[in-house]
């Protein structure tokens, strides 16, 4: 019983009142009582004494004890109110019961006093925490409810009929549709019919062995009546029987990047097409067998539905059908085609292209322009669209590519230009046939990536800068080569390694203006002319990262994801003559490579630079053999209690030359030159280390974290090294737990997800490290094996003055509280940002308020041993 505890008599004999307290105390209560006879003093002790409980008598001068009763249930209606009197009957006690009070207890029976008084307190406490947890519950209903109503994603539940419960006002802008229309729907009336069967068949697959389904996308019909595509998780619903009661699920609106993937997948073929035609280019010496494998290669590969080539009659009246291939085995095909002379209209889409020498299309073969034969025949086959390409050689149109294609409305600017690309090398490869000079083609030309090499490419580039007073700007030339290729080559063999430089060399003539622009040093080295008056040594290299090295490269069924590092030289500043430009851009980038930089501009001022670099680097490797680095620990703070609960481990170099450096010089050259990886392994090894060390000597329960890069997550062994070094950290409470930061999860986002989900098996916690400055949706943490958010202290330091701060960490708070996340604030500087983050019922708290990064030594006299009820940081 609590020693505070506070009684208020209502008695006017006195010797009845002393009664009461000496039965009190006989039964072992602690308390503290106050007595008064009439209506106003039990008011004024009402304010003024606070009572936890009441005992009346029945009878009292002035009033009587309902009327006790009934002032004490208006002022204080949570206190028990206890009748204790000898003169109340069984009817009057029902009714005083009925009208509220807690208990009777006749004078006759102390005993039952002290029993009673306890009940009612207790009763007290139940109905208190019963409040509170209402309370909780209808705050997470609120908070969940907030999330439904901001989040884009459109959240619905099913019954187990199909039919819609609820849907979150984000229908709306997803599908057009109000909440309220969708409650007389099911959902096989909003999803495209092509889709139903498997949207249902996902539902289906649901089970109590099965709850969820992710990814699952489908087409949704807008109330306009046009396809949105949606991508969404599924989650099953099942009653105490386990019986599968409805579904409910996420959906997000994917259409735009939907149609985006599709034009990409299109020009991805149409690039490999066109890579595959420069191959055959080199390695096939006849012309028919040549413009044979072309139309080959633009059906099993281009994607398109029919190919033909037409060649022209010596006459040069008309062409005729030379050789086709595609799925319409049926299609009758004309057996010549009319070429005009302008002076009467056009017949065909194929004289068309060969009277004017470019290329003709229709995009819609349902329309009447331009002149289609056979019209009729290809709409009837399923064909939609078409495109003819003038072969020519020498200036004499010597014959044409169709391709046909079942989709309309999808020749873009970007395939047309591709495809005139293709036809433009299948002419000059027809060209030098007719001369029968592959030798020649062959020694300018590399026969990988059908790109100049360095001779013609310098030859070009002098014919190029010879005209530089028509160039606006002074011209860049940037070298660069593919990082870590040779990485591929070992890891996946040559033939990845070879299609790999295919790839890039593909995407190069797709964002560059012409092949003469750009050329193949050798050695998985390319070389790019830039004229833009804009463009400058850092945006030349930006804008290779952003077009070649934006998009993954799936090669071979092997996802790559690769980087380039380059060196620049320009015009008249580095050199005025071709050859002097390539080789000094080349130069510029094996100085890049050597210093780690993504790109260096070719210039007498960097060499200062890149020493400093490379003397960085020496150091740091010395730095490593001899023991430099050491970590520091910061506390990690319960919120709540003030307890520390975890230590964040931090990289400190202690150079004997210049002292402590700033891990801001160190730590980003650290990345760049792959030193990262050994110093990250000393990093977890010396942090489990300590964790042993401190369990041993009493201290904790801690759980340790440290940092680790995208670099050591990549590593084929990364799992089984981290399991050696932490695994038997976890006791007790303790352990080494990691960090990875919000950018490097979504680098190879299944990959590490693969690899973090066997961490989190044995017992290593996951960290999100600063949350909030990537990108992440709900999506990215249902699907990753995270326990922990630590918000980047870039918003903790807008609390509490900042609404847009305050707002945000809430909701990441309120995010985290979702997905059952522990969360942790960094970089709390004030008492203020503590108190808000209380208020917002944030887990853990980091930064200077509580205590500095400290070493070793100095942080054990700030933690908690085993066994101590509460620290303070």
């Amino acid at each position: 019983m609590q020693p505070d505890l506070r009684v208020l008599i209502v008695e006017d004999v006195e010797t009845e009142a002393e009664l009461a307290v000496r039965q009190l105390i006989a039964d072992g209560l602690r308390f503290s009582h106050r007595i008064v006879a009439g209506e106003v003093s039990m008011r004024e002790a009402l304010h003024t004494f606070a009572p936890h409980v009441i005992l009346s008598d029945f009878t009292l001068p002035g009033f009587d004890g309902l009327g006790a009763l009934e002032i004490a249930q208006i002022e204080v209606p949570e206190v028990p109110f206890i009748f204790l009197s000898g003169t109340i009957g069984e009817e009057r006690a029902i009714d005083a019961l009925k009208r509220g009070a807690t208990d009777y207890v006749l004078k006759t029976r102390p005993a039952r006093l002290g029993p009673s008084i306890r009940r009612a307190l207790r009763e007290v406490e139940e109905r208190e925490r019963r409040r509170l947890a209402e309370l909780r519950i209808r705050e997470n209903e609120q908070r969940l409810r907030d999330i439904i109503d901001t989040s884009q994603d459109w959240i619905w539940e099913l019954d187990v009929n199909g039919r819609f419960m609820f849907s979150s006002e984000s229908v709306r802008d997803v599908l057009g549709r109000s909440p309220e229309e969708l409650g007389e729907l099911q959902f096989q009336q909003l999803i495209h019919p092509d889709d139903r069967t498997a949207f249902a068949g996902a539902l289906a697959t649901l089970d109590v062995e099965r709850h969820t389904a992710i990814g699952v996308t489908a087409r949704w019909m807008h109330s306009d009546q046009s396809p949105r595509w949606l991508e969404g998780n599924l989650l099953a619903l099942f009653s105490a029987e386990g019986r599968v009661t409805g579904f409910r699920g996420t959906s997000r609106n994917i259409t735009e990047r939907r149609q985006q993937q599709e034009r990409i997948a299109r020009l991805t073929r149409v690039l490999q097409m066109q890579s595959g035609i420069n191959a055959a280019v080199v390695r096939i010496r006849h012309r028919d067998e040549l413009l044979r494998e072309a139309c080959r290669l633009a059906q099993t590969v281009g994607g398109y539905e029919f190919a033909m080539v037409s060649l022209v009659d010596p006459d040069g009246r008309q062409a005729r059908p030379w050789h086709h291939t595609g799925t319409r085995r049926d299609l009758v095909v004309p057996k010549q085609f009319a070429i005009g002379d302008g002076t009467d209209a056009d017949s065909s889409l194929t004289g068309l292209a060969l009277r004017t020498g470019e290329l003709a299309i229709s995009s819609n073969l349902n329309q009447s322009e331009p002149p289609v034969a056979n019209r009729a025949q290809l709409l009837a086959a399923g064909f939609r669209s078409l495109v003819a390409l003038p072969l020519i050689v020498d200036g004499a149109r010597i014959g044409v590519l169709t391709l046909a294609s079942c989709s309309a409305d999808l020749l873009s600017t970007d395939e047309i230009r591709l495809l005139q690309d293709i036809i433009a090398n299948l002419s000059f490869a027809l060209q030098y046939r007719q001369k029968e000079d592959t030798v020649q083609f062959l020694a300018y030309f590399d026969p990988l990536t059908g790109l100049a090499k360095r001779s013609l490419f310098c030859e070009r580039l002098g014919h190029l800068l010879k005209r530089s007073t028509d160039i606006a700007g002074k011209p860049l030339v940037v070298a660069f080569d593919i990082d870590q290729l040779s990485r591929v080559n070992d890891s996946f063999g040559r033939l990845v390694g070879d299609l790999l430089l295919q790839r890039v060399a593909d995407r190069l003539k797709f964002h560059f203006e012409d092949d003469e622009r750009i050329g193949y040093l050798g050695n998985g080295a390319f070389v790019v002319m830039l004229t833009s008056p804009k463009t400058s040594g850092d945006s030349a290299t930006s804008l290779l990262h952003n077009t070649v090295f934006r998009d993954v490269f799936n090669i071979e069924g092997h996802p790559l994801r690769v980087s380039c590092r380059s060196g620049v030289a320009r015009f008249q500043i580095d050199g005025e003559d071709g050859g002097t430009l390539v080789q000094k851009a080349e130069a510029a980038m094996k100085q890049a490579k050597e210093a780690g930089e993504q790109s260096l501009h070719y210039h007498v001022k960097m060499h200062s630079e890149v020493s400093e670099r490379l003397a960085l680097e020496h150091k740091l490797r010395n730095a490593i053999d001899e023991r430099q680095f050491v970590l520091h620990y910061q506390p990690q703070v319960n919120v709540i209690t003030g307890r520390i609960e975890g230590l964040e481990a931090l990289l400190r170099w202690n150079d004997p030359d210049e002292g402590t450096v700033s891990p801001a010089k160190f730590l980003p050259l650290l990345e760049s030159s792959g030193l990262i990886v050994p110093v990250g392994e000393w990093v977890m090894r010396q942090a489990a280390d300590d964790s042993r060390h401190w369990r041993e000597a009493g201290i904790g329960p801690l759980r340790l974290s440290v940092n680790v890069s995208a670099l050591q997550v990549r590593r084929r062994n990364f799992v089984e090294h981290a399991l050696s070094v932490v695994r038997d950290t976890f006791v007790d409470g303790c352990g080494v737990d990691l960090e990875l930061t919000e950018s490097s999860l979504l680098q190879d986002l299944d990959g590490t997800a693969r690899k973090l989900r066997e961490l989190r098996t044995q017992g290593v916690r996951i960290a999100i490290d600063d949350f909030g400055t990537g990108y992440s949706s709900l999506g990215l943490l249902s699907s990753l094996p995270v326990d922990i958010l630590k918000i980047d202290r870039s918003f903790i330091n807008g609390l509490p003055a900042d609404r847009g701060s305050m707002t945000l960490v809430s909701s990441i708070i309120g995010l985290a509280r979702a997905f059952n996340l522990t969360v942790v604030a960094e970089g709390v500087e004030t008492q203020e940002q503590l108190d808000v983050l209380r208020g917002m019922q944030c887990d853990l708290s980091q930064g200077y308020l509580h205590c500095r990064p400290l070493p070793l030594e100095q942080i054990e006299e700030r933690l908690p041993r085993i066994g101590a009820s509460r620290h303070s940081a």
